[in-house]
């Protein structure tokens, strides 16, 4: 069969996985947009008809198209309806329950923690035990037993049901937990002798559970061997471990463009099939003649050399964990290895399809992961480039002398590598400006160096250390000296490329429509790029991209003025923004190992509304939760002053926010009550506590003194005021209501995320405020806010706003009053299939479309009282 006889048998392949991805996006949405999804499904089924009546179309195939359309959109519709919670995680509340499941995945270790998902099997009684069922996603802090796939565990931990972050801009991990199958999520800490987590039995009889063991010691013995960052990298390269990458690896990474060499991406796995493959061929080949010949009778050393690859890249997709793009490449590999096998011509375009109808019939919801787009969009490209590029070749070495064809082949195979990496590179820029705000253009040029010496050189080097090492029985990484140099000058290079002035391009995240209208250019242009059509839309395509360069400010409309309280979990942070470009941040909320507010809420959202600097920057009291995230912001924004309450405590987190500091040369001020009111914009900002009689500048403080001298800041917009107040328990409370300082305000921020002690009612009489928020996390372990704190508050007829409930919270003050939109009015509602006949259920609908389009996102403060 020719390549082009090939590529039409291919096409009813690529029309199924086409119309199975379109089932499974229908699928996801049928809950909330039951009456128009119904409405478009019956209009697929009329064109289906109506094709096989003009006879475009067969009828068989007609029905196998509506057939395959009505499974992708079942199957996800019922992965959906499978991922809410059982009700007896429901039941649990905040109570701590006993456990036993068995691990399900391979577990993501890192430095003395670990990610565990668990299936579970049963609750443990303290007389009996209750079969149940559900997937947890199991934090496990401390020293970390060897656990692998099916293993059964025993253990005790509070549950609650995933929830991200919700704010204007981010990544939402709660709905990623909950389109992965998860439940439920939960922690235990584990002690040194260690009680906390049980292993009731082993899992040794599965493969995944053999190749667990194997990673394993190899990551053992390179975390023995290896120094940091060098460790780090090589067990995610080889092993698909990146639980033991530091921050400024990973930033390296993203700045430079190769963040994906940092995972067993489907690169990774062609490269290998294609070293293994060329190896085992040149063997072949230099054996003696006479073996050559007596081989040909039975096979070609090409078949040969097909078959002895496929055994590795299957057992280098196990040992990284069979990810999602990891997938996708071995079942491309493994097609074309299968031609191959049966002397076959095969098209690229035929196993992309086939991998795609593989991966979402086994997971419905894997569409919606970035791996899966970024994967997907990257080969889809690379196949269209090589279709436009392909017909052009042949045009024009028609007629061509061997010599120059040689010449020209090698020439023009230079500029192919460096014009896919170039075209991958931009038509992936969407989603990563979506996912991560940045255009990663130095991308394009790193990975023609990156790729190769990582696919030639360090991953097989890397493979081979790590079979060594596991055939020798040791505890050391065999062949350390030979990796960790070619490890160090890959870094090295990776490096360079980040460093480049610029490289680190953060732009605000595209809307929908606009990556949808980019898309639709990029296929015209490479399409039809000889014609004038396609070179018109490369050019508006381009246009597109330094619009998302520029990322123009998002400015509150002229005399009014915009707060907002985000969401950062169990912390605070505040943004101000002035119609004339102003913007303050009060607190940057919290920072760990594992999440950073600064980097993952509030730096995304300065970045989609344009803002690059921020006048003035309050950290309200040195604790973790206030000014944690504050040290990423500040070194990625200027920053104009910034303020503290003067209080010296000695942390790590503090220490690094110090240097942040240094380094940047931000002017420092300690700020307190005998402040006059600083100018911010038309605004005027008035520093209500500390009070300056306590020595503000040298004194030391822990607990409730600590809280009682955070930076208390009044905003005053013409009539408008606002209240910010850090975490001031009932003592600074009281001595404010004493003051004549006036107090009343438009908008409070609840003292102390709601805690009792911070309950004092005088103080809110004198604030006297037309809504409160209070910034909580959910499920905290505190309480907050506290049922006397929300019982007062009802009683005195303030309005509440909770960041747990209602995500984050925007205040637009105008002339004519007070807009208040929460981000949980964006949240889409699903919809009950009997409220059609009322009419509510089309009601309900129209609502999500606003949602959807982004038009419908205020708060109904009557229904917080």
């Amino acid at each position: 069969m020719t390549p082009s006889a090939h590529a039409r048998a291919a096409r009813p392949l690529a029309v199924l996985s086409c119309v199975l991805l379109l089932g499974v996006v229908l699928g996801s949405g049928v809950a909330y947009f039951p009456f128009s999804i119904a409405s478009l499904v019956v209009l697929i089924l009329g064109g289906v008809l109506w094709l096989s009546t003009v006879g475009r179309c067969s009828p068989a195939f007609g029905c196998l198209v509506f057939g395959v359309l009505l499974s992708g959109l079942a199957s996800a519709a019922l992965a959906q309806m499978k991922a809410e919670p059982p009700a007896w995680i429901r039941a649990a509340g905040s109570h701590k329950v006993d456990v036993i499941g068995v691990v399900e995945e391979p577990v993501r270790f890192g430095p003395d923690r670990a990610v565990v998902i668990v299936s579970v099997q049963r609750l443990a009684l303290p007389n009996r035990t209750v079969p149940v069922s559900g997937r947890i996603r199991l934090t496990v802090r401390g020293p970390v037993p060897p656990l692998v796939v099916g293993d059964v565990i025993e253990f005790t931990t509070r549950l609650h049901t995933p929830r991200g972050l919700w704010n204007p801009a981010g990544y939402d991990y709660g709905a990623h937990l909950r389109r992965a199958g998860v439940h439920a999520v939960g922690s235990v800490t584990l002690h040194r002798d260690g009680t906390g987590l049980r292993i009731l039995a082993h899992g040794f009889s599965s493969l995944m559970a053999a190749v667990d063991h194997g990673r394993a010691r190899i990551r053992d013995a390179a975390l023995r061997t290896l120094e940091d960052p060098i460790a780090g990298i090589y067990l995610a390269l080889v092993t698909g471990e990146s639980g033991y990458l530091s921050q400024d690896i990973r930033d390296a990474f993203m700045a430079s463009g190769t963040t994906h060499i940092l995972s067993i991406s489907g690169s990774h796995l062609g490269l290998i099939g294609v070293v293994v493959f060329w190896g085992v061929h040149r063997v072949l080949l230099a054996l003696p003649a006479r073996w050559v010949l007596r081989l040909s009778r039975y096979t070609t050393a090409t078949r040969v050399a097909a078959a002895a690859t496929i055994l590795p890249v299957t057992g280098y997709a196990l040992l990284g964990g069979a990810e999602v793009a990891t997938v996708r490449s071995l079942i491309m590999t493994l097609v074309a290895l299968a031609a191959v096998l049966v002397g076959r011509s095969h098209s690229i375009g035929y196993g992309l399809a086939l991998a795609l109808v593989v991966i979402v019939g086994w997971d419905p919801l894997a569409p919606f992961d970035i791996s899966f787009q970024l994967s997907f969009l990257s080969v889809l490209v690379i196949v269209m480039l090589m279709k436009v590029r392909g017909a052009r070749d042949k045009e024009t070495t028609l007629g061509v002398s061997r010599e120059r064809r040689m010449w020209a082949a090698l020439k023009a195979g230079t500029v192919e590598v460096l014009l896919v990496s170039l075209v991958v590179t931009l038509a992936t820029a969407p989603l990563v400006a979506t996912y991560f705000n940045q255009l990663a253009w130095v991308g394009g040029l790193s990975n023609l160096l990156v790729v190769p010496l990582v696919g030639f050189v360090v991953l097989p080097v890397g493979l081979l250390v790590c079979l060594a090492t596991l055939l020798s029985g040791g505890g050391e990484l065999v062949g350390a000296a030979v990796v960790r140099p070619l490890l160090e000058v890959f870094v090295w290079i990776v490096q360079m490329f980040a460093a480049v002035p610029g490289a680190e391009l953060r732009v605000a995240s595209p809307p929908l429509w606009q990556i949808a209208g980019f898309f639709l250019l990029l296929g015209a242009a490479l399409l039809c790029w000889r014609r004038g059509a396609g070179r018109l839309a490369g050019a508006l395509a381009g246009g597109m991209l330094v619009l998302w360069v520029w990322s123009p400010r998002d400015l509150p409309a002229a005399g009014s003025f915009r707060v907002t309280f985000l969401d950062v979990g169990q912390g605070d942070a505040a943004l101000i923004e002035t119609a004339d470009g102003r913007a303050m941040l009060i607190d940057g909320g919290g920072a760990t190992d594992a999440s950073d507010a600064g980097r993952m809420v509030i730096a995304p959202v300065l970045w989609d509304r344009g803002i690059r600097r921020l006048d003035v920057v309050v950290a309200t009291h040195p604790q973790l939760d206030h000014v944690g995230g504050l040290a990423f912001v500040l070194s990625k924004f200027d920053v104009g002053q910034f303020w503290t309450n003067g209080v010296v405590r000695e942390a790590a987190f503090l220490h690094r926010l110090d240097r942040i500091v240094t380094q940047r040369q931000v002017p420092v001020r300690a700020v307190s009550a005998a402040n006059g009111a600083q100018s911010l914009g038309s605004c005027q900002v008035r520093v209500l506590n500390p009070d300056a009689s306590e020595g503000i500048g040298t004194a030391r403080a822990e607990g409730t003194h600590l809280n009682n001298q955070s930076v208390v800041v009044r905003l005053v917009c013409g009539s408008v005021a606002f209240l910010f107040t850090g975490d001031i328990e009932s003592e600074a409370e009281s001595r404010l209501t004493q003051r004549s300082e006036r107090l009343e305000t438009a908008v409070l921020k609840v003292p102390h995320h709601g805690a009792k002690g911070s309950l004092y009612e005088p103080f809110l009489r004198a604030v006297h405020p037309q809504v409160a928020v209070v910034s909580v996390g959910h499920a905290n372990a505190y309480g907050h806010p506290s049922p006397a704190m929300m019982e007062v508050y009802a009683r005195l007829g303030i309005p509440l706003l909770r960041t747990d409930r209602h995500g984050a919270v925007s205040v637009i003050a105008t002339p004519s009053g007070l807009q208040v939109n929460c981000q949980s009015g964006r949240q889409f509602k699903k919809i009950a299939l009997g409220g059609r006949g009322d009419g509510r259920g089309e009601e309900r609908e129209a609502q999500n479309f606003k949602r959807w389009l982004g038009s419908s996102a205020s708060c109904d403060i009557s229904s917080f009282f």
